[in-house]
């Protein structure tokens, strides 16, 4: 939901559009790359090296964190620089992300800062970047802000689009819901590729 809305709803993305993915592996990263490939965009995600194959097959042009400078990256690969930038990540990334966008890009940052003051730190440079007279935008997007109406539609297209098998979501992993402390441990590990599910009591019987 989060993926399709920031894509078709907030910043309308179109085919040829050039887009950044921080964040690329995970669940909601995944999301993008699919439903980026069915939008037909040009896909940078960043993700660890070990998760670059996964990425390739999602559609997007992989570039390391650890080795690799997305900002240098970008600027020789899209010399124009880039449409959109979708950041689930740390607030840290917003000065980069702004830094590879062309005249006329957005940065949307869907991704809450981990504590009160990483949040408040944010905010101040939201704001200053906002008014920065600089061509580039700067979004927010959070599903509580969202009409209930365009919720009920989207998942409708969403599950059309899953019945169809346009889209897959990437599982990880599952796990009962009383371990969910050993999924969290899994989830901060970094070594996650897609989502983690939770399953039910009842769910859990359905499977024996």
């Amino acid at each position: 939901m989060v993926a399709y809305q920031v894509l078709h709803r907030l910043v309308q993305v179109k085919a040829g559009d050039r887009v950044l993915i921080i964040g690329a592996s995970g669940g909601v990263g995944t999301a993008f790359l699919q439903l980026g490939k069915l939008a037909n965009l040009t896909m940078y995600g960043i993700a660890s090296k070990s998760k670059h194959s996964a990425l390739t097959k999602l559609g997007a042009i992989p570039i390391d964190y650890h080795t690799q400078d997305f900002v240098d990256v970008i600027h020789r690969s899209e010399p124009d620089g880039l449409d959109f930038v979708f950041n689930g990540m740390g607030e840290d990334y917003l000065r980069r992300g702004l830094a590879v966008l062309k005249r006329g890009g957005t940065f949307v940052q869907y991704g809450a800062p981990q504590s009160l003051l990483r949040l408040l730190s944010f905010l101040a440079q939201f704001v200053i970047f906002k008014l920065l007279p600089n061509g580039k935008a700067v979004e927010g997007y959070g599903t509580h802000r969202v009409n209930y109406r365009l919720l009920t539609e989207d998942w409708i297209e969403l599950f059309k689009l899953l019945e169809e098998g346009k889209i897959k979501p990437v599982i990880a992993g599952k796990f009962p819901i009383l371990e969910s402390a050993k999924a969290n441990e899994l989830l901060e590990s970094g070594k996650v590729i897609g989502n983690i599910v939770l399953l039910a009591p009842e769910l859990l019987l359905q499977r024996t």
